[in-house]
């Protein structure tokens, strides 16, 4: 499992990062319907990704 690392390396970042996401908030409310219908196709893509 290489995500936790990750996952303590992007902590600072989302803190810095934090006031753009309240920004986009809005913009990712109306993203969400468009994530939804991806996540299937996200989901097929996953394994190929992991492989990577």
């Amino acid at each position: 499992m290489k995500v936790r690392p990750t996952l303590l390396m992007l902590g600072p970042m989302l803190v810095k990062l934090g006031p753009y996401l309240v920004k986009l908030r809005p913009m990712l409310v109306k993203l969400g319907p468009i994530i939804v219908k991806l996540r299937p196709m996200l989901v097929k893509l996953r394994p190929t990704l992991v492989e990577v």
